[in-house]
C-alpha cells in the first residue's frame, strides 16, 4: 500500500488520521500500526481525541482502530469519531498532497484580526492552525506544518511547511527569523526554498509576500 494511504496530523489535543477512501481497511489498519511503532515515545502518556477523515468507517472498524491505538501507542484515547467540518459555502483546490477548504468570506488585510500564540517547537507530523494570525514562539521543524487565515510570524527557524492566507487572502505575509521552509504558500501561490539556501552563522529575518501572483522573499525591513 502506498505510504500516502494513511497520514497522521497531531495538534495539542487531537490526532487526525487521514485515509484514502479507496484503500482496503486491513491495509489501513496495518499502516496505522506501523506509524504508531515508528513514532516511538511520541504518544506516550498523551491524552488525545482521535478524528478520522477520508474513508468512511463502520462502528466495528472504529473500535478496531481505537483498540489498536490504546494497545500500542501508550496514549490515553478519549474517543474516536469522524471529523466533520462544518464550513458553509466553501470551494476546494488540491495543492501538493491534500485538499484544503477555503471559506468564501475570508480573513481580510494584514493588520487586523485575532492572533493565536503558540509557544514551543512545531515538530515533524504536528499541525498548528489559526483562523486569524499565528505567532509561533519557537522553531517549525522539517515535517511540521503551520496554517493561518492571516499572517504567520515565526520567532525562530521556519523549516517546515507554512500556509498563510489559507482562506484566499493574498495580502497575508510570512515572517521568520530564519526562513527556510520546505514549502511556503500564501493563499493559492506556492513556492519552495531553493536548494542549498543557507543563512550561514547570521540570522537574517525575512518576509515573504505575494505580488502579481509571485511569492517574493526579502530581508525584513520594519519601515516597509
Amino acid at each position: 500500500m502506498p505510504e500516502s494511504s494513511v497520514m497522521f496530523k497531531a495538534t495539542v489535543n487531537d490526532l487526525f488520521i487521514i485515509m484514502k477512501e479507496e484503500s482496503d481497511f486491513e491495509s489501513i489498519l496495518e499502516q496505522i500500526a506501523n506509524k504508531i511503532d515508528s513514532a516511538g515515545r511520541f504518544f506516550k502518556g498523551v491524552s488525545l481525541n482521535v478524528k478520522y477523515r477520508g474513508k468512511k468507517l463502520t462502528k466495528d472498524e472504529e473500535n478496531r482502530i481505537l483498540e489498536l491505538l490504546v494497545r500500542r501507542s501508550g496514549a490515553e484515547i478519549r474517543k474516536i469519531e469522524e471529523d466533520i467540518q462544518e464550513a458553509p459555502e466553501t470551494v476546494e483546490y488540491a495543492p501538493s498532497h491534500k485538499k484544503i477548504k477555503i471559506n468564501k468570506f475570508y480573513f481580510k488585510g494584514i493588520d487586523e484580526g485575532p492572533a493565536k500564540f503558540y509557544r514551543g517547537t512545531v515538530r515533524s507530523g504536528q499541525l498548528v492552525e489559526s483562523k486569524g494570525n499565528l505567532v509561533v514562539i519557537g522553531d517549525v521543524n522539517p515535517g511540521g506544518e503551520v496554517i493561518a487565515n492571516g499572517n504567520v510570524v515565526v520567532v525562530g527557524a521556519l523549516r517546515g511547511i507554512v500556509h498563510a492566507g489559507a482562506d484566499g487572502n493574498k495580502e497575508a505575509i510570512v515572517v521568520a527569523l530564519n526562513l527556510q521552509p520546505m514549502q511556503l504558500r500564501i493563499a493559492d501561490v506556492i513556492t519552495r526554498s531553493p536548494d542549498g539556501k543557507s543563512s550561514g552563522n547570521i540570522l537574517v529575518p525575512e518576509m515573504a509576500y505575494v505580488k502579481d501572483d509571485i511569492v517574493y522573499i526579502e530581508p525584513f525591513l520594519p519601515q516597509r
